[in-house]
């Protein structure tokens, strides 16, 4: 049976698989069938107890630095992603009870839920899509992070954390109807992402936008997070929650991690500059500078919490070869 703790559901060595419904099904069958506890991570016993900590109202950070000071592997990871996230010249987080301080106890939370994501990862190594779309959550996660850094928005941590988590969904469904998922990415003609919601919904009856702010609701994670995630491919759908500013960054970060086919198609190509240009004070030159700058950072973090993306592509020069191609030309780049 499942366990739950505060919102997280717990899946145990006896967990059974719910049987999955033959499409076309209805969509309350599919969704319970998505998002059984069989088949989301598997939360190491440390996860689940700083979840349900953290929950509690008057949590401590002594409290919280006591229990994951238990657990020396999951003391490690904390460390280096919080250390990873940290840039200049200030010396390294050392010690948990400072990192804790530092990233506070929302950041702890979520960074329990991106450490235990891997292992689901690994489960689906063989799934079709599965490492793009690690690749994809890694890189939207440093691009979402970097871009809000560079507007100077308050919480580029948690942004990082919306964006890191936007396609739980996406694995979920995709391990549930593995060829049908693969027969619907096979359609293509969609660059921007802007019908894949649509689409989902057509095949399966419910999208991995909905099935992944379903699943972090049940994590117990803040509707600043839950909110953004539901709306990433749609962010003027977030339009008076208050989260509108936080969708649009993880949905133009998510569109970067596309350049590779975005830069195939020269209308979707404009549109992306032109978002570039509006939303972030970033012309062709600048965004293809800041393309440079953030890909060595995405293969740092993805080595931080262990999690394996492949290669990671060279965005700057994707950008940089399609302007040259369509007869544009961009100032060299500095790597």
């Amino acid at each position: 049976m499942s366990a739950t703790t505060t919102g997280w559901i717990v899946r145990t060595a006896t967990s059974r698989t719910l049987p999955v419904p033959q499409l076309p099904a209805p969509r309350d069958e599919v969704l319970d069938a998505v998002v059984h506890p069989s088949r989301l991570p598997s939360l190491p016993a440390i996860a689940a107890k700083v979840a349900e900590l953290v929950a509690r109202p008057k949590c401590m950070p002594a409290e919280l630095t006591a229990l994951i000071a238990t657990d020396p592997a999951f003391s490690a990871a904390l460390l280096r992603a919080v250390n990873t996230a940290r840039e200049g010249t200030v010396r390294n987080v050392g010690t948990v009870d400072r990192a804790v301080l530092l990233v506070g106890l929302n950041r702890v939370r979520a960074l329990a839920l991106s450490l235990a994501l891997p292992p689901m990862r690994q489960q689906s190594r063989f799934v079709p899509g599965a490492l793009d779309h690690s690749l994809s959550s890694v890189g939207g996660a440093i691009f979402a992070r970097e871009l809000a850094a560079l507007r100077g928005y308050p919480e580029p941590e948690e942004d990082l954390n919306a964006a890191l988590l936007r396609d739980i969904g996406v694995l979920l469904i995709q391990q549930t109807y593995p060829k049908e998922w693969a027969a619907l990415a096979a359609r293509g003609g969609d660059p921007l992402g802007e019908h894949a919601c649509a689409r989902e919904r057509e095949v399966f009856g419910v999208d991995h936008a909905e099935v992944g702010a379903i699943v972090l609701t049940r994590w117990g994670l803040p509707p600043d997070v839950v909110v953004p995630v539901l709306h990433h491919h749609h962010p003027e759908r977030a339009a008076g929650t208050g989260h509108e500013r936080r969708a649009e960054l993880v949905w133009f970060a998510g569109l970067l991690t596309k350049l590779e086919s975005v830069v195939e198609h020269p209308e979707a190509l404009d549109r992306a500059l032109a978002v570039a240009q509006q939303k972030f004070g970033l012309s062709v030159a600048a965004l293809a500078a800041f393309l440079a700058s953030v890909r060595p950072k995405i293969d740092a973090f993805a080595e931080s919490l262990n999690r394996e993306i492949g290669l990671c592509p060279d965005y700057a020069g994707l950008l940089t070869t399609a302007m040259h191609e369509l007869g544009r030309i961009v100032p060299a780049v500095r790597r």
